[in-house]
């Protein structure tokens, strides 16, 4: 089952059966965390060897990772090789004692100019020189603390789906690390929050998703 539209492809299948016969520039994904979440159509209980085998699809390929660092360094490292880059994500969480995320870029580079942030000291009079060349913030820094987790109460959250990355992370990742025009492909898309972040930053986009109910799910969402 697939869905074809415009800049945007579609697919309802494993990653490992159909990635290498696709074309793309970058892979951004928040892969199965592989912690034993009872999903209705998909085993989130791999041994080691099978979650690191995973990852070796991705070898030699401008990969972005969202996970936690333990298993970026541990495992998915292991997977695909040398890590080029990390960024902390940070956030509230009450729900946990885990408060943060790494995003890791493998075979590729943030461009840190490429967005800005809000100037931490506005009354410098440098910074204040600045603003009044007509500056709107600094680079980036390679830690983000202004994106919060997506709650129940959130309006883009999706019904019944956990663990969903905020919209505004996926494009901020996609603005540091792609041109428009580029084509990225999510191989664990859900309920397509990187797709529908490649539609409003003029990315084309490949979606693969091996539940049925989170495809119908995604197709649904970008389809709007």
């Amino acid at each position: 089952m697939n869905n074809n539209k415009s800049n945007i492809i579609l697919l309802n299948d494993k990653m490992e059966n159909i990635i290498d016969d696709l074309k793309f520039d970058f892979i951004i994904t928040d892969p199965p965390y592989n912690i034993n979440y009872k999903y209705k159509d998909y085993d989130d209980r791999m041994n080691e060897f099978e979650y690191i085998n995973l990852f070796t699809k991705f070898q030699g390929l401008p990969t972005i990772i969202i996970h936690y660092p333990e298993a970026i360094c541990n495992l998915i490292c292991e997977g695909i090789g040398r890590v080029e880059k990390m960024i902390s994500w940070c956030y509230n969480n009450n729900a946990s004692y885990k408060a943060h995320r790494s995003i890791a870029f493998f075979n590729c580079n943030p461009d840190f100019n490429k967005v800005k942030q809000p100037y931490k000291n506005p009354n410098d009079k440098r910074i204040k020189k600045n603003i009044e060349n007509g500056s709107t913030g600094c680079r980036s820094y390679d830690w983000f603390n202004d994106i919060q987790l997506v709650k129940n109460v959130s309006k883009e959250k999706v019904k019944g789906f956990t663990n969903q990355i905020p919209l505004k992370l996926m494009e901020r990742i996609i603005l540091l690390s792609t041109n428009e025009g580029d084509t990225i492909c999510d191989p664990f898309m859900g309920t397509g929050t990187t797709g529908q972040a490649c539609i409003n930053t003029n990315r084309k986009f490949i979606g693969i998703e091996q539940s049925e109910e989170h495809f119908k799910i995604a197709v649904k969402r970008l389809n709007k």
